[in-house]
């Protein structure tokens, strides 16, 4: 693939994935390609594999997965105005990674064995601020060496008052120097080397720092450098509906039908089951059967006609 081209990394379980992470992306997609007219944007859905540990990834088969995320695709491309210089892929190294290895892929090894050196280049990781939090905190290991192999595209999933309107002072005040420092264990970036080269910074500087917090005011400026690789995004990037429409309510849901198929399966027989639901009838029947209660029509209908006769008496 040509340097023409930027690539934006979307990982994560995709268990479901749903319509509000096909519209982020779509969204994310357009942002870049505003800001390089000139360049084509290959946005790629990589599901984590079934080794990843969270629940969820073994609900269903990875497979499947894989089917739901070629759907979300069709979706966006049949539902939503997509350029021509934009294209969206399920990716599935991961998963044929994970067959292979039997363990899960971390982010490193999936971006220097997945993309060349001139792809990474043009490389660009979606997270979430809480994402980018616990990576600038030093909470996912490696954290400095993968900041410099590739930039972080940045969305908001919080509110305002859970982190204030300042994304950047949010993600910059998380930032924990020792603990990345100490992870990169003396392989620091060229980025980082320079600095501490002009700055006279010595390894044992750097030692008392990690361990001690000694002289900090020398490795404040760092903090601003790091900064440098992480682009947040507008606020209005991320739909209003994200976090309601997340993968853990979708499963809640379908926890929610499941048990009621279960229950309808008790008291009625399969046909009238199948007539119910493919009809849907009683939809909606909880909230408004009161107003189509006879009683209540008969009740409406008397009043009315003592307002009526009421009214008759007083002209009179």
């Amino acid at each position: 693939m040509s340097s023409n081209t930027i690539y934006i990394i979307d990982g994560g379980v995709f268990s479901p994935p749903t319509k509000a992470v096909g519209k982020l992306a779509y969204n994310i997609s357009n942002y870049i390609l505003s800001k390089n007219p000139s360049k084509q944007i290959r946005y790629h859905f990589l599901p984590t594999n079934k080794y990843y540990n969270k629940p969820w990834v073994r609900c269903v088969s990875e497979e499947d997965r894989l089917i739901m995320l070629d759907n979300l695709v069709k979706y966006i491309n049949s539902s939503m105005k997509v350029s021509n210089k934009i294209k969206f892929i399920v990716d599935d190294w991961e998963i044929k990674w994970g067959k292979k290895h039997k363990a899960p892929s971390s982010s490193i090894n999936t971006l220097t064995k997945h993309f060349t050196k001139k792809q990474l280049q043009n490389l660009y990781l979606s997270v979430s601020i809480d994402n980018i939090v616990q990576t600038v905190k030093g909470n996912r290991g490696n954290g400095l060496q993968t900041l410099y192999l590739v930039k972080y595209l940045c969305y908001d999933i919080f509110s305002s008052e859970i982190i204030g309107e300042n994304n950047e002072k949010y993600i910059y005040n998380s930032i924990d120097l020792p603990e990345l420092l100490k992870q990169a264990n003396n392989d620091y970036p060229k980025e980082i080397l320079s600095y501490f080269k002009k700055n006279k910074i010595t390894k044992q500087d750097i030692d008392s720092f990690i361990t001690f917090s000694e002289n900090s005011k020398k490795f404040d400026e760092l903090k601003s450098i790091i900064m440098k690789r992480i682009d947040i995004l507008p606020k209005h990037i991320v739909p209003e509906n994200y976090k309601a429409m997340a993968g853990n309510r979708v499963r809640e849901e379908l926890d929610v039908l499941y048990s009621s198929m279960e229950n309808l399966e008790k008291f009625t027989t399969p046909d009238t089951t199948k007539f119910i639901t493919k009809n849907k009838l009683y939809h909606h029947c909880k909230s408004t059967y009161q107003s189509k209660l006879v009683s209540k029509k008969k009740t409406k209908k008397k009043s009315n006609k003592k307002s009526k006769s009421k009214s008759h008496k007083s002209k009179k």
